[in-house]
């Protein structure tokens, strides 16, 4: 169905942007605007605005922009046909649509549909399993959490979740590709893939079902099964909880990062409500993006085990390329999130959130952990390791700390001078030195394919005075009507200057109000929906509060300029012989003869 066939002006007015953007980003009040780190690419400073009042976002490090349609569309990924149903359905409205139309939904719609019917599936069978409800029991999950959380059960059966998808009409294709259904190896039918387990459902931002994490009751492997990767779910850019955490994290800036669903769930149902887990993945570079959208700061929770330490080591490093500060829960051995709280002591588990160390002070004890510090040999090998820890470290403050800590492994330690300190010191700046060599030939060698970035062309002073004089209209500062009196929007500079005027000119007169968010669908695309934007985004309004006759003035002088110019050319033309009267340069230069013989006009 085409664009200008769908009710948008309606379904716009009715969708409010900041609170569908502030599902992904967290915004913060700047000035007349909204600011946050930009979903769409990895900054580490937020150049990603929203003008609530207009309708219109902008990122000006990227450079994407547009109304509540382009967002959803690029965050979700969708068809703009997609993109309409979605704000439709959320704001009440039902779309008028053929009946061919109406049977043909999208097939993300069909996967959501598919895991809803599932998800409310599982939570009927839960109410009917003895051994499902006693295990939740003694895990501590109260009836609230299994309610918020959505939990249920999938029975132990090889085609329950089957017929009853078959019966709500559910096509199999759809229950394959939510990875509901797995076919048989014989081609002969299909089975249930989660059989016998606690069912977590995964939700979206939007609170809707797009995968689940299955845990086994009783004996087998594994013990968590979860949903495969479909169109609508990627663990490697997904993080359990967060849909809800997300309303919490920008105000105690800070989140905390577990491994698992029941340590994410405990931790939120005990008052941490900004922890989030990963989905039996180590943590990814769109896990960090997606957390840096609401907070600079994590703390980072695994299990006190080997892998648990390994998965920590490992993660921490992309919140710092991100800029983020990451501080690393020391547990005790044995425990994981979920069985500190279960014993009931919240405060343990806050006092561990209290205490969590930097990360470089992780990586030192897990540097030195291997070697004996009772022997002199053992120390000696633990300072070796932990200068080439500390080196790295670029803060000079940050490297004192460390000095002063390490100081205690040295030989000189203790004898009432600063000689340990001053030791440990000259072996960190030579080993960064040798550091700063290597980057620097790495750098020189590869240096002959570096490029400047080309430089952006300054604007006219008409493209400038043209542009604030569309803002000012478009902001509602000055009546068009009083603008195109005077310049007519047909002589605007050609490009996107001229369509926007004549788009505003053309609502203006149709008698509609000059609306941003209107106007940005009318234009579909290209400069002129860019440089709307940049008017309304990227502009602050207090530059719309000139006196719009002065800003007329300058227009019109200008381009009476232009046409002396363009007729002092086209004379030229006609006393060297280069044009005669039947051209058409002969009529221009005629009519700014007649144009430029009186005082300007208009």
């Amino acid at each position: 169905m085409a664009q200008g066939k769908y009710p948008t002006d309606e379904i716009r007015e009715r969708s409010n942007l900041v609170d569908i953007v502030s599902q992904h980003v967290a915004l913060k009040k700047s000035g007349s605007q909204l600011k946050g780190l930009c979903p769409f690419h990895n900054e580490k400073t937020p150049s990603f605005q929203v003008n609530p009042d207009k309708g219109i976002w902008k990122c000006f490090g990227c450079g994407e922009g547009g109304d509540v349609f382009s967002f959803v569309q690029k965050i979700e990924n969708l068809t703009f046909r997609e993109t309409v149903e979605l704000l439709a359905r959320k704001a009440g409205i039902t779309l008028e649509t053929s009946e061919k139309e109406s049977a043909r939904l999208s097939q993300r719609d069909r996967l959501f549909r598919a895991n809803s019917v599932a998800a409310e599936f599982y939570i009927s069978s839960l109410k009917s399993s003895k051994a499902a409800k006693d295990y939740l029991a003694r895990r501590g999950i109260s009836d609230a959490a299994v309610a918020k959380f959505r939990i249920g059960y999938a029975p132990d059966s090889w085609d329950a979740l089957r017929l009853h998808l078959e019966r709500m009409q559910v096509a199999y294709a759809d229950s394959v590709a939510a990875g509901l259904l797995v076919a048989r190896d014989n081609s002969t039918g299909f089975y249930d893939r989660f059989r016998d387990r606690l069912m977590f459902p995964i939700l979206d931002m939007s609170d809707r079902v797009i995968a689940f994490g299955g845990r086994i009751i009783g004996q087998g492997e594994p013990k968590y099964l979860n949903s495969p990767e479909t169109p609508v779910f990627s663990k490697t850019k997904t993080l359990y909880g967060l849909n809800f955490a997300r309303k919490v994290i920008p105000k105690q800036d800070t989140v905390i990062v577990v491994e698992g669903y029941m340590d994410a769930l405990t931790a939120q149902e005990a008052g941490f409500e900004n922890t989030v887990a990963t989905l039996g993945t180590a943590l990814t570079t769109e896990h960090v993006n997606l957390i840096a959208r609401y907070t600079k700061n994590a703390a980072l929770c695994y299990d006190a085990d080997s892998a648990g330490m390994a998965a920590a080591l490992k993660g921490a490093p992309l919140f710092e390329e991100a800029g983020l500060k990451v501080t690393i829960m020391m547990l005790p051995p044995g425990e994981d999130p979920d069985s500190i709280l279960r014993k009931g002591d919240k405060s343990a588990f806050a006092n561990h959130v209290t205490k969590a160390i930097p990360l470089i002070d992780y990586k030192l004890r897990l540097a030195v952990r291997p070697f004996d510090l009772k022997t002199a040999e053992g120390k000696t090998s633990a300072l070796k390791a932990a200068v080439e820890i500390v080196a790295q470290v670029d803060s000079t403050v940050e490297r004192e700390r460390l000095i002063r800590m390490m100081a205690q492994l040295h030989p000189n330690f203790g004898s009432g001078t600063t000689r340990a300190e001053d030791h440990i010191r000259s072996d960190i700046e030579r080993s960064r030195v040798q550091a700063t060599r290597t980057v620097k030939n790495t750098v020189q060698a590869g240096s002959g394919n570096t490029t400047d970035k080309p430089k952006k062309a300054a604007l006219s002073l008409r493209d400038k005075t043209e542009r604030l004089i569309l803002g000012m209209m478009v902001c509602k500062k000055v009546d068009p009507n009083k603008v195109f009196a005077l310049c007519p929007a047909k002589e605007f500079l050609a490009g996107k200057n001229a369509i926007l005027a004549q788009a505003i000119e053309s609502l203006y007169a149709s008698g509609g109000e000059v609306e941003a968010a209107s106007m940005y669908g009318l234009l579909d695309g290209g400069e002129a929906q860019e440089l709307l934007t940049d008017l309304v985004v990227g502009t602050d309004e207090s530059e719309y509060e000139q006196p719009i006759q002065e800003l007329l003035n300058v227009l019109q002088t200008h381009r009476k300029n232009e046409s002396l110019a363009r007729k002092r050319e086209l004379m030229q033309k006609v006393n060297d012989g280069v044009i005669s009267r039947d051209d058409p340069e002969y009529e221009e230069y005629m009519k700014l003869v007649r144009e430029t013989s009186s005082p300007f006009r208009r």
